[in-house]
């Protein structure tokens, strides 16, 4: 792969590395291993950006270069706006280099590890120059809005669970018994509590029957009498303290509202996410996966962009960081792991559809349940797991490229299934 990308720099390839900042970004433009001119700064800004477009046509007429290539860091989100500007452009071909490959060949670059924007510039022609850089996977159209949406789901559902840690913060001093009637204290029933009386004096005020009322209309009736005797003794048996109290309740207040407000964007984002997938028009394929459903089907094409872009599954396990690394030296055989290099938010999705999997995809749980008790090298529960999302990562792809449903005969070879049957 390598080699290929290093034949694809042409002698007449004009080459130049950016280092990306925030406002003012570094420029160095290199020739058959040659820097031409000193490195120069670009501006974030329309004004610096056309600039940087007539330098470069200026170059490349006056040194003959037949094609540009410009490579950048993917420095946060800032790389952004000129790697589209570029693109935009057709005038060249934009490509990524890792920073963690900037970082650690800065000290051959000149026996120092010092650093700054001028000689990471530098340092990024040079790794273009030899094949070490990345195809830019830039996003549009439904893949950019799917992308963009599942982005703020992960922020929202970040702030829920800091709010519900400080919740329970709150409910751990002043009524440290209510999770014990409530496992989940962001359920229906617990909301109504937290509302109305969070605190073992407000129901103890309120009284039993009213408190079974008020628990039966926020639930549908699914939460009753039972759990609200359970809660009126809990009330009464609370070893809760009573100071500060009036501070607490508006802090308590604070988190109830900030989450409710969260749990209705959580719906409009999902909502919007669920009309996005359909657009791509993959949807009906995904969801036919059992253990795989709207939102997360969803959060997979975000993640990943077009399947159609992608030759083989071990591509999106790659960019997840899934795939494998050896630790051997010597005689010295380490444990094998993944890489974790990639997409910390794909690996994370694909490891909770693997969860899910095992519980509700026959195929998936028989495959789980062959790996941690097979004879020969049997796997951790864990380990058992990173494989099981690995596996998903094959069906969900194949599924989409070929435009098919869901076939569990086909999810396992022949071989594969002689081997589980004999486990």
């Amino acid at each position: 792969m390598r080699y290929s990308k290093v034949k694809q720099i042409r002698p007449n390839t004009l080459i130049v590395g950016i280092d990306i900042a925030k406002q003012t970004h570094w420029a160095q433009i290199m020739l058959q291993g040659r820097l031409i001119g000193k490195a120069f700064s670009i501006q974030n800004t329309r004004e610096g950006f056309e600039n940087l477009v007539r330098t470069l046509k200026a170059y490349q007429q006056k040194l003959g270069a037949t094609n540009i290539v410009v490579g950048m860091e993917p420095t946060g989100h800032y790389f952004k706006p000129l790697a589209y500007y570029l693109h935009g452009t057709g005038m060249c071909e934009v490509v990524i280099v890792n920073p963690y490959h900037v970082n650690r060949s800065k000290e051959l670059d000149d026996n120092s590890p010092s650093k700054n924007d001028r000689k990471d510039a530098r340092l990024i022609a040079k790794l273009i120059s030899q094949g070490t850089y990345f195809n830019l996977p830039l996003i549009f159209n439904t893949w950019a809005e799917l992308r963009t949406a599942n982005a703020s789901r992960m922020q929202l559902t970040q702030k829920r669970w800091q709010l519900k840690c400080q919740l329970i913060t709150i409910l751990d001093q002043y009524f440290p018994e209510f999770p014990d009637v409530f496992k989940n204290v962001l359920g229906k029933g617990a909301m109504y509590v937290l509302t109305h009386c969070p605190f073992p004096v407000d129901i103890l005020e309120l009284g039993e029957q009213t408190l079974c009322e008020g628990l039966r209309g926020a639930t549908h009736n699914r939460v009753g009498q039972k759990r609200a005797q359970k809660l009126w003794e809990a009330a009464q048996n609370s070893i809760g303290i009573k100071e500060g109290a009036k501070g607490a309740r508006l802090q308590l207040n604070h988190l109830v509202e900030e989450l409710n407000l969260i749990h209705k964007q959580l719906e409009e984002t999902e909502k919007m996410m669920s009309q996005l997938l359909k657009q791509t028009g993959l949807g009906d394929y995904l969801t036919s996966i059992p253990g795989v459903g709207m939102v997360t089907a969803a959060a997979f094409l975000a993640e990943i962009g077009n399947p159609d872009e992608y030759e083989s599954y071990k591509q999106i396990q790659k960019k997840a960081g899934l795939n494998l690394k050896e630790n051997s030296s010597g005689k010295h055989k380490g444990k094998t792991t993944i890489s974790k290099r990639g997409r910390p938010s794909l690996r994370q999705l694909m490891y909770q559809i693997a969860y899910v999997s095992v519980a509700k995809n026959a195929e998936m749980k028989a495959f789980y349940e062959y790996l941690k008790n097979r004879k020969e090298n049997p796997l951790a529960g864990k380990q058992a797991l990173i494989a099981v999302a690995v596996k998903m990562m094959k069906v969900m792809l194949a599924v989409c490229k070929n435009r098919s449903h869901y076939d569990g005969s086909k999810v396992c070879n022949q071989n594969l299934v002689v081997r589980m049957q004999a486990a």
